[in-house]
């Protein structure tokens, strides 16, 4: 497979060295972070938990129940000024 070198400031090369885990490779983690974009929706979002099904995580009655949330969103209720519980 083909390699590319990369020049990194030095801040970013010691940040870069402590994101790595175990057995990472510079390539695997720079897969990990790329893949780990921020969801564009809500549905995307709740996608993106599926694999954590079955951990004892998320389950799927969890997230059927937060995707009816999201269409049919509960009514805040808002707070005074001073309100205690906040």
């Amino acid at each position: 497979m083909p390699y590319t070198t990369v020049t990194l400031r030095q801040d970013v090369a010691k940040r870069f060295g402590r994101s790595r885990g175990p057995g990472e490779s510079c390539s695997d983690v720079l897969t990990r972070l790329l893949d780990n974009q921020p969801a564009k929706t809500v549905e995307e979002w709740m996608e993106s938990l599926a694999p954590l099904e079955g951990r004892n995580l998320f389950t799927e009655e969890a997230r059927e129940r937060l995707k009816a949330d999201q269409l049919n969103p509960r009514p805040s209720r808002a707070r005074k000024k001073g309100d205690a519980s906040s």
